[in-house]
């Protein structure tokens, strides 16, 4: 029993190292509806659902969304990156707790989508956030891991955060991950 737990956080783990080795920096001209428009049905990650659970295993991968940008903010944390230097608040607009469901998928041209279902109370923190910072940038965080941060140009309203991670078998590993190892193919309720 030792023994699968410890192989499944070593599949955990190796697949958000590769999911971190795969990462693209932000780009200045990156889409600004990459991370929060309402995909149509058609498009929407839907090859892999986990629901996320309550109260999260031992297992389970944190999760979090930042707000960042690309020019130095009081306070914030310097990120260096490849391409130049993200600054990112310290204090998380979204944490696990905040998710109802988990989807791993991949877009019409193949790039793996991690979609975030949030709570009501989450929605209207998200919405309230981007409202008061436009322009700005949400960094999603898994096991301290960076795995994207795109920006956007409005306010995110909808109950669901769509973010671009490489592979579909990225996405779908990190789903499991935080999901706290349940298998990607459960049916949500």
């Amino acid at each position: 029993m030792d023994f699968i737990r410890l192989s499944r956080r070593v599949a955990g783990v190796s697949a958000l190292m590769l999911l971190a080795a795969c990462q693209t920096p932000p780009k200045e001209q990156e889409a600004p509806e990459a991370v929060a428009s309402t995909v149509p049905a058609a498009e929407a990650p839907s090859t892999s659902t986990a629901t996320v659970p309550d109260t999260a295993p031992q297992s389970a991968a944190s999760l979090a969304v930042f707000l960042a940008d690309t020019s130095p903010q009081e306070g914030w944390a310097e990120v260096k990156l490849a391409n130049g230097t993200l600054y990112v608040n310290p204090e998380p607009v979204i944490t696990r707790n905040d998710l109802v469901r988990i989807q791993a998928g991949r877009d019409q041209g193949g790039e793996g989508l991690l979609a975030l279902d949030l709570s009501e109370l989450a929605k209207q923190r998200i919405s309230s956030v981007t409202e008061e910072y436009p322009g700005r940038r949400l960094a999603l965080v898994i096991d301290n891991t960076m795995l994207a941060a795109p920006s956007y140009d409005r306010p995110v309203t909808t109950g669901r955060l769509i973010f671009a991670v490489g592979t579909e078998e990225n996405a779908a590993a990190a789903a499991r991950a935080v999901a706290g190892g349940a298998s990607a193919s459960d049916p949500a309720p």
